[in-house]
């Protein structure tokens, strides 16, 4: 008789194990990763014209871009290139993720993106507004850079 009740109750815990896993793939969808929503929000952004000082929806200037990418995935940067590159840690291009922060040196000034993956990222362009660009660029390969992790 006891044997008989520890196999029926063996079996019921196999049973409802069973049916835990199983319901766990029917709950709720596992939450986005920011990454891919400041990718998202980024990307919805293109064509956007470039306005100086502009922190959007209207234009946008560099900074103003990745202040607002971020805010809209409430992550509170400042909407100032030099004041960015304090944020975060500095990585390399190997260690480099899409929505990491990557910084040129264009004469006294310094310009700011939001990476989209290990060649390619996205910013506010004075002459093509919210655009992507190649690192490896005629334009960009010549300017210096480093990268940094906000995330």
């Amino acid at each position: 008789m006891i044997q008989q009740n520890i196999r029926n109750l063996i079996f019921v815990l196999v049973i409802v194990y069973l049916m835990s896993g199983c319901a766990a793939l029917r709950g709720k969808p596992p939450e986005p990763d920011i990454r891919d929503e400041i990718i998202k929000t980024a990307l919805g952004l293109r064509g956007k014209v470039y306005k100086k000082n502009g922190k959007g929806p209207d234009g946008f200037d560099c900074s103003g871009f990745v202040y607002y990418v971020y805010k809209k995935s409430n992550i509170s940067l400042s909407p100032s290139t030099n004041k960015l590159m304090r944020y975060g840690h500095k990585i390399t291009l190997d260690n480099v993720k899409p929505g990491d922060l990557v910084f040129f040196k264009a004469k006294k000034i310094f310009h700011v993106g939001i990476m989209l993956n290990h060649e390619e990222f996205i910013h506010s362009s004075t002459r093509k507004g919210v655009t992507i660009d190649r690192l490896d660029s005629s334009y960009w390969g010549k300017k210096s850079h480093l990268f940094r992790s906000v995330l």
